[in-house]
């Protein structure tokens, strides 16, 4: 009877295990749908995205390689290029014969979106579990996904960065490291991500194997520019070096979106972040998403889209703090509001506002999921605040010894 009692319970479990990853791969896809029914059409009245702005450059209207020449730039790495050209060439092309390029073109990023998106609910789903943790699929359905995930390359990015968690805590590290490399040869972001990973392991072979894996994948998609176009490179440091303040909190201190003391300000503490995030143990996921948050809070370039890639960490962690929310509702606000005026990337005006709240309660919900591990980030700024509920509780099975020293 015994036997039989917990064949039952173990038969309930996998039914409960398998309902849960239909909810998350199904909510990660609605969410999708809703995101492409928002950004669709081609009119005045559609909800800004990337992906239109893409296909007013010329280049890619008609169907040339990205990078191939200096008026084919494009200014994110190969792997997202990839992934422009490919709705452009398969979607543009299928379609043009019906007179509907773009259509063709939009409805092809849709799919490979889709696509990135039942990859996320899946992999997300296989993190939690292998972390023992029951996972909301309510979290697939916050603003960022609703109005950023179909937008630009940042929902492919968040993939191949939840798709690196997954791998690295299943212990299969050198496929971990293939897809961290891929996800920083889509958005550089997930850069910051290697010292952790490096972090958790141990001796001196196992990182340098993670270290190269990872970054002779994201070099490799390089090669091809380095040999046809490696004026790339030049182009890309111009593009990027003249390009201004967006949605950084402090461009109310400096009040001007192109000064370079604003962005030395930024870069430096990005730098005091990042190394407090790296020496500090706590278990992995959380660690991950205050690196991530750390580098947005301190970047001169924080586009809302970016925050897509902490949905699949937020959803794991499981945090129900206010400040999620309050995160969310003004992130969204950015981009609602961002048409209503002449210069949105200035101060004191409406964009910025919500931008400025959307940072700050980024902030307050990183030093809550810290303060949550036990080896708090508060202690630095002598705060008080405390983790709501027990975030972190169910992933502290995963604590491993890290060679880092303690807070």
């Amino acid at each position: 009877m015994l036997r039989r009692g917990f064949k039952q319970m173990a038969n309930f479990t996998r039914v409960a295990d398998q309902r849960n990853l239909i909810a998350c791969v199904f909510t990660s896809l609605a969410a999708l749908l809703v995101s492409a029914i928002m950004h669709g059409g081609n009119g005045p009245n559609q909800l800004y995205s990337d992906i239109w702005s893409f296909w007013g450059r010329p280049w890619v209207a008609s169907g040339q390689v990205p990078y191939s020449s200096s008026g084919a730039f494009l200014e994110y790495p190969p792997v997202s290029g990839a992934i422009l050209y490919a709705a452009r060439l398969i979607g543009g092309d299928l379609a043009n014969q019906f007179g509907g390029t773009y259509s063709g073109y939009y409805d092809m990023f849709s799919v490979l979106s889709l696509v990135a998106a039942a990859g996320i609910g899946w992999s997300t789903w296989r993190l939690a579990k292998a972390l023992g943790v029951r996972l909301n699929p309510l979290y697939f359905i916050l603003p960022t996904m609703l109005i950023y995930g179909l937008y630009n390359f940042d929902l492919f990015n968040a993939f191949f960065i939840v798709f690196g968690l997954q791998l690295f805590v299943e212990k299969r590290r050198t496929w971990s490291a293939a897809s961290i490399g891929l996800a920083i040869a889509t958005k550089f972001v997930a850069g910051v991500l290697l010292p952790i990973f490096l972090l958790e392991l141990s001796g001196l072979k196992e990182r340098g194997k993670y270290l190269v894996v990872s970054l002779g994948v994201a070099a490799a998609t390089f090669v091809p520019l380095a040999i046809y176009n490696f004026g790339y490179f030049s182009q890309f440091v111009n593009f990027y070096s003249g390009w201004g303040l967006e949605d950084a909190w402090y461009i109310w201190i400096f009040n001007d979106p192109f000064s370079t003391a604003a962005k030395v300000f930024g870069y430096a503490l990005m730098g005091v972040l990042l190394l407090k995030v790296y020496s500090t143990r706590m278990p992995l996921v959380e660690r991950s998403f205050l690196a991530l948050a750390s580098y947005l809070f301190a970047t001169s370039i924080y586009a809302p889209q970016f925050n897509v890639m902490l949905i699949p960490i937020i959803a794991v962690l499981g945090t129900q703090s206010a400040w999620l929310y309050s995160m969310e509702a003004s992130n969204a606000l950015i981009i609602l509001t961002w048409f209503t005026v002449p210069d949105p990337t200035h101060a004191w005006t409406v964009p910025q506002l919500f931008a400025l709240i959307r940072t700050a309660s980024l902030g307050l919900l990183a030093l809550s999921v810290a303060s949550g591990t036990g080896h708090s980030l508060t202690a630095w700024f002598g705060s008080h605040i405390r983790a709501p509920g027990a975030v972190g509780r169910g992933l502290a099975r995963f604590r491993r010894r890290s060679p880092a020293r303690p807070a």
